[in-house]
């Protein structure tokens, strides 16, 4: 199964891991992994999407989050939010609560 391919629970609560280093750069944060000796680089949206996984905002909560802050429009958000939560959940920066 793909990244893209992978559900994600609307309702799940994605948590940060909180052994990460963030740094802001520009607008963008930086993850530094010292477990797995990796460097991450956020944009913007994605930047915005980490932060809010602390283990109380859902995924659905989040994209109706980011429809407003970044005037997208709510379908186009859910598909993005679920596409990044899957991406930061494989790159092993968020844990997911179980299904």
């Amino acid at each position: 199964m793909s990244i893209a391919e992978k559900p994600v629970s609307v309702g799940g609560c994605p948590r940060r891991r909180a052994d990460l280093r963030a740094r802001a750069v520009d607008g963008e944060l930086v993850l530094f992994d010292r477990e797995r000796q990796l460097i991450h680089q956020l944009n913007r949206t994605a930047s915005y999407i980490w932060q809010r996984c602390d283990g109380h905002h859902t995924v659905a909560a989040i994209a109706t989050d980011v429809a407003q802050v970044f005037d997208v429009d709510r379908a186009a958000a859910d598909r993005d939010v679920a596409h990044a939560v899957r991406q930061l959940d494989a790159a092993g920066l968020i844990e997911m609560p179980a299904a």
